[in-house]
């Protein structure tokens, strides 16, 4: 295999594109764009352009295809990545049907390769693969068409993409000819719809195989490369035997001085019983110097800022100073991926010491095969630990009242080194709420059951309680079912 650093390559533009193909499309290679009408092939091979042309490329978009440019350009005009001043000069639109039509396919050929070289083009796209397909007198003619081009392309020093709607598989000879395959789908899963990009070849070079989502926007393609794919190196060392203090004395008593620096903790409990409030006191000891985030799902900033002014924190003089940020993202049709990389580049960029997720379960809501979930979240977990990060989960369980329930977290309690049980458990005709350490990494901890309230002032600890079910007797750590 011919090694990465010396392939010369061109550059996508397309977010994530460049990281899948490792580095961008090999010069001189020649790529099918396959994939069904509508799926967004003709906006990708655009992008591409554009994206060349800001770099002082030049392009040619050859197609076979009825739609007039004037229609085509005026489509893509409201994208961002479109730039009036690069049409003709650095990208040149010319169709190629009457050619086909009067000299078939060698008359095609003749006229790409006039065309690159007239227009000093090192990247072409031929946009209406299969009507050249439709069009040739055999599959001999078309096969010998796809090796022709691929040898000029390479002499030519000029890149070219084939833009196909042709569902032909794997197994047909022109996959074996190209230097590589790209192919763009639209999926749907019970009601919900995606996009998904799989590079099936490129020669001489590595890249991330299997299903991408993507998503198209006013500024275009992006690509969401898996996010655990892209993880897969990570070296998940350890952040350190330090400890930060949760914002609530008595618990980091409990604690044996804090949560260990660099761990993950995972708050467990039902509805109304105290989560956000906890998380909101682990985020209040942030500092600009030592900045925080609130990733959350279920309630806003302005909600989120009354709720904490009722328990004596200033969030919004927190987040005034800089000292902590919110990113709030409703658990309606996210992409897992989108969720992932948007959390990790906001740690990255403010150099986040403190992490609170208000609802991990929305992870699961919003990943469309759930077997991606343990390596996600395990990606995420150890990433974080990687850059420092002290990180808190909120997850709601489906009970209200303690007693006899089984709790099965699965795959989340391997990355949740800490786990915090909290409970509503009914008492003299009172309703307790109760704290309960479950486990906490490498280190000692006061295992029994405290009781606890919320105040104007925030939480307060109180004693132990009794009468309450044990909480290791509550929770599978082991069960393979996730969240």
């Amino acid at each position: 295999m011919v090694e990465q650093s010396m392939m010369e390559r061109i550059s996508t533009g397309i977010p994530g594109l460049d990281r899948v193909l490792q580095g961008g499309l090999p010069v001189g290679s020649v790529f099918i764009v396959q994939g069904s009408p509508g799926v967004g092939k003709t906006v990708m091979a655009n992008q591409i352009c554009f994206r060349h042309a800001s770099g002082g490329g030049r392009s040619v978009y050859v197609t076979l295809l009825a739609e007039s440019h004037d229609r085509l350009l005026k489509h893509l005009s409201p994208m961002e990545f479109y730039q009036s001043e690069h049409v003709p000069s650095s990208i040149y639109y010319v169709s190629c049907f009457d050619k086909l039509m009067r000299d078939g396919l060698p008359g095609v050929l003749e006229f790409l390769v006039s065309e690159a070289k007239s227009r000093k083009a090192s990247l072409l796209v031929l946009d209406g693969l299969f009507v050249l397909e439709e069009t040739a007198r055999s599959a001999c003619e078309f096969r010998k068409f796809i090796n022709d081009l691929a040898m000029l392309a390479n002499l030519l020093g000029c890149t070219v993409l084939l833009l196909t709607n042709s569902a032909r598989q794997s197994s047909n000879p022109e996959y074996t000819m190209v230097d590589g395959w790209i192919e763009l789908a639209a999926r749907c899963k019970d009601t919900r719809s995606y996009r998904t990009l799989t590079v099936h070849k490129v020669r001489g070079s590595d890249f991330i195989a299997g299903q991408h989502m993507f998503t198209i926007s006013k500024a275009g393609l992006t690509v969401l490369p898996r996010f655990e794919s892209v993880l897969a190196g990570t070296s998940w060392s350890d952040a350190g035997t330090g400890r930060l203090g949760t914002g609530v004395d008595d618990l980091d008593r409990m604690l044996d001085g804090g949560l260990p620096c660099g761990s993950a903790t995972l708050m467990l409990g039902p509805t109304g019983i105290g989560k956000t409030t906890l998380g909101l006191h682990f985020i209040s000891q942030c500092t600009p110097s030592e900045p925080g985030l609130i990733f959350g799902f279920y309630e806003n900033a302005a909600r989120l800022k009354r709720r904490a002014q009722n328990y004596g924190i200033d969030l919004d003089g927190l987040m005034a100073s800089g000292a902590v940020e919110m990113i709030w993202r409703p658990p309606t049709e996210n992409l897992l991926d989108q969720l992932g990389y948007e959390l990790l580049d906001r740690v990255r960029q403010r150099k986040v010491a403190r992490l609170f997720v208000d609802g991990v379960d929305a992870f699961a809501h919003s990943v469309i095969f759930q077997e991606r979930l343990p390596s996600f979240l395990t990606a995420l977990t150890g990433t974080l630990r990687d850059e420092g990060v002290t990180t808190v989960y909120s997850m709601e369980l489906p009970f209200l009242m303690g007693g006899e329930h089984h709790i099965s977290l699965g795959s989340i309690s391997a990355v949740a080194e800490n786990i915090v049980l909290l409970r509503y458990v009914e008492q003299q005709s009172q309703m307790r709420r109760t704290l309960t350490l479950v486990k906490v990494r490498e280190s000692g901890f006061d295992r029994s059951i405290r009781e606890y309230s919320i105040t104007d002032r925030g939480i307060r600890m109180g004693g132990t309680i009794s009468g309450a079910a044990p909480a290791s007797a509550a929770i599978d750590t082991a069960s393979p079912n996730i969240l």
